[in-house]
């Protein structure tokens, strides 16, 4: 998260700072200070990345590290893709690179999707981490 941070030219923080921040989240009260720090020294787009990554690290990502990978989620390979255009010729083309539900060990479900997209954008990651692309 501070690389991605520091790419995006966050300035106004030490390291320290900003992971607290990420961390412990704008409503902690020990932050009272940091939470000022970080509302007068940085423009709102770097709070929004600081709220975000928190949000991230707090909720989205606990959830996706408890999905197995082919169980419960996964992407279709090209046999699963082949079986799905031959099922149903209109399936929208995102089942085909986008992490997808599943209802067993390497079965994908027929037309269910992850309705948030920081989960589908998640399980996608890690699913062309764990299969390749």
């Amino acid at each position: 998260a501070l690389l991605w941070l520091e790419k995006q030219h966050l300035t106004g923080l030490s390291d320290e700072e900003a992971l607290q921040y990420i961390t412990e989240g704008a409503n902690s009260k020990r932050n009272a200070a940091l939470r000022e720090k970080v509302v007068t020294n940085l423009a709102p787009k770097h709070v929004k990345m600081l709220n975000l990554c928190h949000d991230w690290l707090r909720s989205f990502f606990p959830h996706c590290m408890q999905k197995i990978d082919r169980v419960t989620f996964g992407i279709l390979s090209k046999d699963d893709y082949d079986r799905a255009i031959k099922a149903d010729p209109h399936m929208p083309r995102t089942r085909a690179k986008l992490g997808i539900p599943f209802v067993g060990k390497d079965v994908p479900s027929h037309s269910s999707e992850f309705a948030h997209p920081d989960i589908v954008i998640g399980l996608t990651v890690l699913a062309y981490r764990y299969e390749g692309l």
